[in-house]
């Protein structure tokens, strides 16, 4: 399973243009129904605005995607936002731009340029965090061996282990898929083969 890139945290901008204000944000969402209700905050902190266009991709590949100009002439709001996000690689993100009109026209150049530069600038103050696959593990061993196993976690930078102790202690933990192998071999050298390691499911957690 491939990684991929989404919004660290939620972002804004604000982009003028001949008296036009454009109010950009950005944020992570994993469904449609999310996207729905960015729109109706947007419609909701900007109520005088004649036009909320947004973006959309959500999925780990961008599987369902769709922008609206939100009654712009078509293709100068949603499509240059769209672009925006493929153009940063981003998925599992929305972006709407809530547009104030200032009383002069900005021809569809204009409009391009504008919609597609707050959501740039949105995107932009969102970050983005890289989401690579890790295989959770079991692992199940004597407690004499816990000490040892928590230093080769520690030395290995992984994160924190689940810990639950019974007549065994078992660790569960998220190791980067790359790494799984080398974590299973020093599991066993550390255990002379005695440690028991399961894997569970694939996660994707941020880098």
């Amino acid at each position: 399973m491939a990684g991929y890139r989404v919004p660290a945290r939620a972002g804004e901008s604000l982009l003028e243009a001949k008296g036009s204000l454009f109010y950009g944000r950005t944020v992570r969402v994993e469904s449609e129904a999310e996207v729905q209700d960015l729109l109706a905050e947007a419609r909701a902190a900007h109520p005088e605005a004649n036009h909320h266009a947004f973006a959309y991709r959500v999925g780990s590949e961008g599987q369902v995607a769709r922008f609206s100009d939100d009654g712009e002439p078509g293709g100068t709001a949603g499509r240059p936002m769209m672009e925006v996000l493929l153009r940063e690689q981003l998925v599992y993100v929305a972006v709407v731009v809530s547009r104030h009109f200032g009383g002069t026209l900005l021809g569809a150049g204009g409009l391009v340029r504008a919609y597609g530069g707050a959501a740039a600038a949105a995107v932009r103050d969102a970050g983005a965090s890289e989401m690579r696959p890790h295989r959770r593990l079991r692992v199940t061993i004597d407690y004499a061996l816990l000490g040892a196993l928590q230093q080769e976690i520690r030395r290995a930078g992984l994160r924190q282990p689940e810990e639950e102790f019974a007549d065994m202690v078992t660790l569960t933990l998220p190791v980067r898929s790359e790494q799984v192998d080398a974590f299973q071999a020093r599991v066993g050298d550390l255990s002379a083969g005695r440690a028991r390691v399961d894997s569970l499911d694939t996660i994707h957690l941020p880098i």
